[in-house]
């Protein structure tokens, strides 16, 4: 492996599904999956849903934003409080509007915090790991 940073962006087939307590936030056919890797860190794929099977009626752009130095600069939403029964949930999604070239497949993409309750399923089948860890 490379000393360096960097990621790996392909297309994987569906079906998926993003819930949260029952609360259907999106659905596709495909996702682009993503997965980092750095020197010191493992990082669990990260699955970006097509921004057009995204129900944003239950969610509200917010003002965070962060900045990756692979994948540029991303924007948040909130669920919002009325959308299911898990009330507000802050920064549940993420997207990145104009992501840098070393990650341009991911434009028009939405991700979804698994560690917020948010259940991606993939075939049927829950989507399992989160996170970063250290090496």
């Amino acid at each position: 492996m490379s000393q360096k940073h960097y990621a790996e962006i392909k297309r994987v087939e569906g079906p998926f599904i993003a819930e949260i307590q029952g609360t259907t936030l999106a659905q596709a056919d495909y996702a682009m999956e993503l997965q980092e890797y750095h020197p010191s860190y493992e990082f669990a794929p990260v699955y970006y849903l097509p921004q057009a099977s995204v129900d944003f009626s239950k969610l509200q752009s917010n003002e965070n934003h962060t900045s990756c130095p692979i994948k540029g600069s991303a924007s948040y939403w909130n669920l919002i409080s009325d959308a299911s029964t898990a009330g507000e949930v802050e920064n549940i999604a993420w997207s990145y509007p104009q992501p840098l070239e070393s990650a341009s497949d991911l434009k028009d993409t939405v991700a979804f915090d698994l560690s917020k309750k948010v259940k991606l399923l993939r075939d049927g089948e829950p989507v399992t790991g989160w996170g970063i860890k250290k090496k």
